[in-house]
């Protein structure tokens, strides 16, 4: 089994929800970098309004070098976590798994959050950054794993790959 796993994919492929049916069968700690990110300094959209997403970006980047030793765990990771080459550099020799998940389907899950992102871009703009994520994620990925079916599928076969 490897040391720990780190989740990546679109925002609404299921990071969370897979990653809360990961820790529960493997009896790992569950991380949710996002969540991380805002206890430390507070909510995501504040900090794109008042810093900047680049600034955001270096704290990921802070919180991946931080993470990259982590045992035992399952990191879930905010869509655009994996972006940066600092992260990628991290996450180099880690368990990364891609939830593969088409885009029509994030984009009913998220289209009516309180993401920076989806508040600042069109259903067009969104599928474009999509797209270009999709090649990171997958350049990144360890695995790559399809996240459109059933959530006790999609946990087998990622223990199954991280064996």
């Amino acid at each position: 089994m490897k040391q720990a796993i780190f989740l990546c994919g679109f925002m609404g492929s299921g990071k969370s929800t897979v990653g809360k049916a990961l820790a529960r069968e493997l009896h790992w700690t569950l991380i949710d970098t996002d969540q991380m990110i805002e206890e430390r300094h507070g909510p995501i959209p504040a900090i794109f309004a008042e810093k900047g997403e680049a600034y955001f970006r270096q704290l990921e980047a802070d919180l991946a070098a931080e993470l990259a030793a982590a045992e035992k765990m399952i990191i879930s990771t905010g869509g655009g976590f994996v972006l940066s080459q600092a992260v990628q550099e991290k996450l180099q020799d880690r368990f990364v798994v891609y939830l593969d998940v088409p885009f029509e389907d994030c984009y009913e899950r998220i289209k009516d959050s309180d993401r920076p992102l989806v508040r600042a871009n069109s259903k067009e703009q969104l599928h474009e950054i999509f797209k270009k994520r999709d090649e990171i994620y997958r350049s990144v990925a360890s695995v790559c794993v399809e996240n459109s079916g059933m959530l006790n599928r999609t946990v087998a076969q990622i223990i199954e790959n991280c064996k």
